[in-house]
């Protein structure tokens, strides 16, 4: 009898290994990130310090401008949240921390505070034999300099770096269908258990790139700095065929990206590149390179002919003189369907035209316009859609 109880309590504990994760943190990506999970089969407590969110939460009444998020809500069984941290972390031994990490004033680098601190009151309750996984973006070496003396007390705990690249808007299906899966393992049980629950989650088959968890941090500013690269130099392109007499910017771009070497994807002319994850992303892994000694020409070029861009776009508009200027769709890249204007291109646009006397109409949904009215107030003329 104390055999067999003894094996029920055996296959519990291993249940409660395999089938349950806490994710801490769930914003717009960590509420995604959680729902993803609970789609796949597994048990998923949220938490988060809000009691007004996680109440709407837990009654399916909170509703989200994020594609599927909504209707994966609903549907969900194995999935609530929570304002307790003690009720986290007894629930699983798998954390996934995916508060935000912004950029700092400098806008060369993350401010880890929230991460350190969710880190830190991990570290007090002096958990055992856990995989902690870090799933927001952070600079090269943190989780080697400071996320493992921040879980120091932890015995036989894990500290993993595990990415996604997702595109706002876009994020659930993103999540279930990714071209890579970004594994910085900190032992390799912690990356086969990672390597296991994205078998689950993903409707594709994405390639799994397991690695130190150094490694992926660079790799996640690595991916993003070149698809910055590849947008402006499809604008500087652009800009050099539009200054050419009988050049086709279009015409050219889709011819050198029908190269095997190049590909079409981010190979067309238009805005600049914004947003919350590439212009911040740029910038870090320049400043990084530098730290380590390393001339960072590319990225601080990127940078640079971004802005560039932006301005001859600026005088393109100005000298055409028109009675009035209208930008729809202005939040950080077209048809985005949540309302960020961070480092919108159209923006910097718009509002440099304003400044020199012109008027200007921004058109969009009520969501849209009521974030560019709080950042910009009555240079624009609105209206909505």
């Amino acid at each position: 009898m104390l055999y067999r109880m003894g094996l029920l309590l055996c296959c519990f504990t291993w249940l409660h290994a395999q089938d349950t994760i806490t994710v801490i943190g769930i914003g717009r990506l960590g509420l995604c990130t959680a729902l993803s999970f609970e789609h796949a089969g597994y048990h998923v407590l949220g938490v988060d310090i809000n009691p007004a969110y996680v109440a709407s939460i837990n009654n399916k009444g909170f509703n989200s401008p994020e594609p599927r998020v909504n209707e994966f809500l609903q549907e969900s069984n194995n999935f609530k949240a929570t304002c307790s941290f003690d009720e986290g972390l007894n629930f699983s031994d798998i954390y996934y921390i995916m508060v935000d990490t912004p950029s700092t004033t400098s806008k060369e680098a993350y401010d880890h505070s929230k991460l350190g601190k969710v880190l830190s009151e991990i570290n007090k309750r002096k958990v055992k034999n856990k995989h902690v996984v870090i799933g927001c973006t952070v600079f090269p070496g943190y989780i080697r300099t400071v996320g493992r003396f921040l879980l120091r007390d932890c015995i036989n705990t894990t500290l993993s770096y595990n990415p996604e690249f997702i595109a706002q808007g876009n994020i659930m299906h993103g999540l279930q269908n990714p071209d890579i899966v970004l594994i910085g393992e900190g032992s390799s049980e912690a990356g086969d258990t990672l390597e296991t629950i994205y078998r689950n989650v993903c409707a594709n088959e994405p390639r799994i790139c397991r690695m130190s968890p150094d490694s992926a941090e660079i790799t996640k500013l690595a991916i993003n700095c070149f698809v910055t690269t590849k947008i402006a130099y499809s604008n500087m392109i652009g800009d050099i065929a539009d200054k050419t007499p009988g050049a086709d910017k279009f015409a050219i771009l889709q011819a050198v990206g029908g190269d095997k070497r190049v590909g079409n994807l981010y190979l067309k002319p238009g805005y600049g590149f914004g947003g919350p994850c590439f212009p911040r992303d740029n910038r870090a892994l320049g400043s990084y390179a530098q730290q380590v000694g390393i001339d960072p020409i590319i990225p601080q070029a990127t940078d640079a002919a971004n802005k560039l861009h932006t301005q001859c776009m600026i005088d393109q508009f100005f000298a055409e003189n028109r009675e009035e200027y209208m930008f729809e769709s202005v939040t950080y890249k077209d048809n985005c369907a949540v309302p960020i204007i961070e480092e919108s291109q159209k923006l910097v646009i718009a509002a440099a035209l304003a400044k020199k006397g012109k008027r200007v109409v921004i058109v969009d949904v009520p969501a849209v316009v009521a974030e560019v009215q709080q950042a910009f107030g009555d240079i624009f003329e609105y209206r909505t859609i």
